[in-house]
């Protein structure tokens, strides 16, 4: 693909500017070429969670769908850039549409429920996180069978964590929308507290979740590849990224419900 026809940034800018004023299709079309980078980088970071469910060209097309949906109704006078716009709407519609071709079985649904209603259990009475065993003892099952779980359960909980953060990032869209010149300061208040929120997730993390957490989420590494750097299975792998990320939705949750 020959990226000189593409237009540059401040082309773009106008472009953008343009289509506001005349709603031309070509116009609209040569924005979504130029910002179609988006819908591919979401397609990479999410390609972990998605290899099961969707081809990464079906991924591709399903961003592409929502950028042309993204340039029809964006409004610039709202103060925010189209690029952190876009990546957001982008990236819940390709999160919803991974949602809809889940195939995972009532029964693994299920024990993702218990795993996570026994985890926190156990965290409430012990004061600390339980161990594999404590809660493979608590589920009544052996600590392999846990561990075979926790493979299973890997790309539900991934996805269930992604959603998430997209509402949680969809507040901060709310508050903007509605922001008049006076509430600038509670914008930053609430950037401020998500941010805060977010680190003391990551801070609840043992250090090698916390690794696993940074290579999958931003050097975007594949959890086979992840595997490889620490010596370890690939279902070792899963389990550690899934007892990380159950320790992060938690947090994220409370947070959510106030």
């Amino acid at each position: 693909m020959d990226t000189s026809d593409f237009p540059a940034a401040a082309d773009a800018a106008e472009l953008m500017e343009r289509y506001q004023q005349q709603r031309d299709t070509k116009t609209r079309n040569e924005l979504v070429m130029h910002y179609s980078y988006i819908a591919r980088t979401v397609a990479v970071q999410l390609r972990g969670i998605s290899a099961n469910y969707a081809q990464v060209e079906d991924i591709v097309n399903q961003g592409i769908i929502t950028l042309i949906d993204c340039v029809e109704k964006f409004d610039p006078g709202k103060g925010i850039k189209f690029e952190a716009y876009a990546f957001m709407r982008v990236k819940g519609a390709v999160i919803d549409f991974i949602r809809k071709q889940d195939w995972l079985p009532r029964r693994v649904r299920q024990m993702a429920k218990n795993i996570t209603a026994a985890h926190d259990k156990l965290c409430n009475e012990l004061m600390r996180e339980p161990t594999e065993q404590e809660l493979a003892d608590y589920l009544e099952i052996p600590a392999q069978t846990l561990t075979k779980y926790y493979g299973e359960i890997s790309n539900s909980i991934m996805l269930s964590f992604e959603g998430l953060i997209q509402n949680v990032n969809q507040m901060g869209e709310v508050l903007s929308d509605y922001a008049d010149e006076n509430s600038g300061v509670e914008n930053n208040v609430f950037r401020q507290e998500l941010h805060d929120v977010f680190k003391e997730a990551i801070d609840s993390l043992s250090e090698r979740e916390r690794l696993v957490v940074s290579l999958y989420y931003y050097e975007h590494l594949k959890l086979s590849d992840i595997s490889k750097i620490l010596g370890v299975s690939d279902q070792r792998v899963s389990q550690i990224n899934s007892k990380a990320i159950l320790k992060m939705r938690k947090r994220l949750e409370e947070y959510m419900k106030g």
